[in-house]
């Protein structure tokens, strides 16, 4: 039965990825690879290593230039060469730029922060004054200290378990809400923490949203909607273009090479929603 169990796991792996695939993926079930399921996922590893060198575990460019990464994860995803590459959500870090100037924010706070690389890109390029982060993966957590050690930003940022708006309020006053922006990564859980007594408690704070609804129950994702016109004018923010040309560092990688690293290893096509108060307009 377990043998059976473990044949149908590796059937969409084959279907994905062909016979690499199934190769890798049985070399992962007698433990003897766990980083890889393609020969595609092994090239990004290798580039990655090859970027970590070249970047000196560094972001090279953007608006997140100068910042310190230690290139850890506890998703074991490679997505280290788009971030230090500067290109990671491109049009997130554009956008929150863009309502930080406009609205004249103070403080950034970060249901699911992952390894700290918005709220730390974010404060060690002067954008905000203080990161509240909140990472439910303990691992997770660590690295984000790390990160924020060795960008000496340890004083400027708080880190919390998981997403609550509880410890929140004990630490940000209505006046500091009100200067706040929230960036939401919590993998569709978004739809059922912003339920109507917490969307209240944000109403005067603009949220960036990563849209999961592919992972949530329709109805739940659509209660959120409904409740939010209360609130809020709805901005849709697509995936934006990378153009690797622009990068000089990596001018003597191979196209195909080029195009790799600017993967965020995403399952699909995804959007975010850009909540902004009525009562700011």
């Amino acid at each position: 039965m377990r043998l059976l169990s473990k044949i149908q796991s590796i059937i969409p792996t084959y279907q994905k990825h062909g016979i690499d695939g199934l190769f890798y993926a049985i070399l992962k079930n007698l433990k003897l690879n766990t980083k890889f399921v393609s020969i595609l996922e092994k090239k990004k590893y290798y580039l990655e290593k090859r970027i970590i060198k070249i970047t000196n575990k560094t972001v090279i460019q953007g608006i997140y230039k100068s910042t310190k990464l230690i290139c850890e994860s506890h998703w074991g995803g490679f997505d280290n060469s788009s971030k230090l590459l500067g290109i990671y959500e491109k049009q997130v870090q554009e956008k929150i730029l863009e309502l930080q100037k406009k609205f004249n924010l103070k403080y950034f706070i970060n249901f699911g922060a992952g390894d700290g690389y918005h709220a730390l890109g974010l404060l060690k390029n002067n954008i905000f004054d203080y990161a509240y982060v909140f990472e439910i993966n303990n691992r997770g957590k660590k690295i984000i200290y790390e990160n924020s050690k060795i960008n000496n930003l340890e004083n400027k940022i708080k880190i919390f378990g998981k997403a609550n708006l509880v410890e929140l309020k004990e630490n940000l006053d209505n006046v500091k809400m009100k200067q706040s922006l929230f960036l939401i990564d919590i993998e569709g859980e978004e739809f059922k923490m912003l339920n109507e007594e917490n969307i209240s408690i944000l109403k005067e704070s603009i949220l960036v949203i990563e849209n999961h609804s592919f992972l949530s129950k329709n109805e739940d994702v659509k209660k959120f909607f409904e409740l939010i016109k209360k609130y809020y004018n709805l901005e849709i923010l697509n995936n934006g273009s990378r153009n690797p040309y622009n990068i000089k560092e990596i001018d003597d990688f191979d196209d195909d090479e080029k195009w790799l690293m600017m993967s965020e290893n995403r399952k699909q096509t995804m959007d975010w929603l850009i909540l902004v108060p009525k009562m700011k307009l």
